[in-house]
């Protein structure tokens, strides 16, 4: 399904697409949850150089913009997940969807992960994204086990304080 709105004073239409996105935090919001879900509209256009400047220019500028709406900071931030209907990108530039380009869709962020890529460590110097969330968890198990033990304690409390 292709997304078309109407440019106001031009007989062109703008296309544009629909991105699902959750949002993974190291914290919990004031619901006692850690994940936050929304629909973004991307505008496609014929010029676009490639899907990663494509992501890069039109994705994490409105999740920083989302983040402020919902009260959330980025620097608990750890993961973002994506699913979006890259045949209209495809559509519109000719160029390949960043599926195609071998790119999951995801991205990971946290201080002490080794796991990071390039576009995760300049997307965590440029907006913030996970500078305060220690993961050096990730890839040891007995800091992975601790750090699982004292999340299910913490949910405990939490439940226990709306009960």
């Amino acid at each position: 399904m292709v997304n078309l709105i109407k440019a106001s004073n031009t007989n062109k239409a703008k296309v544009f697409m629909n991105v699902n996105v959750i949002l993974s935090f190291e914290t919990f919001n004031s619901n006692g949850e850690t994940q936050e879900f929304f629909d973004l509209a991307l505008p496609v256009s014929k010029s676009e150089f490639d899907a990663i400047t494509f992501i890069n220019n039109k994705l994490f500028k409105r999740i920083v913009k989302k983040c402020e709406l919902l009260n959330r900071r980025v620097e608990d931030l750890i993961k973002i997940s994506t699913a979006s209907n890259w045949s209209i990108f495809e559509q519109i530039t000719n160029l390949p969807a960043l599926c195609d380009l071998r790119h999951d869709c995801k991205w990971f962020f946290g201080m002490g992960r080794k796991d990071l890529s390039v576009w995760e460590k300049d997307l965590m110097s440029k907006y913030g994204f996970g500078i305060d969330a220690d993961m050096s968890r990730i890839g040891d198990p007995v800091l992975s086990q601790q750090y699982m033990d004292n999340f299910i304690k913490r949910a405990i409390q939490n439940s226990s304080v709306g009960a």
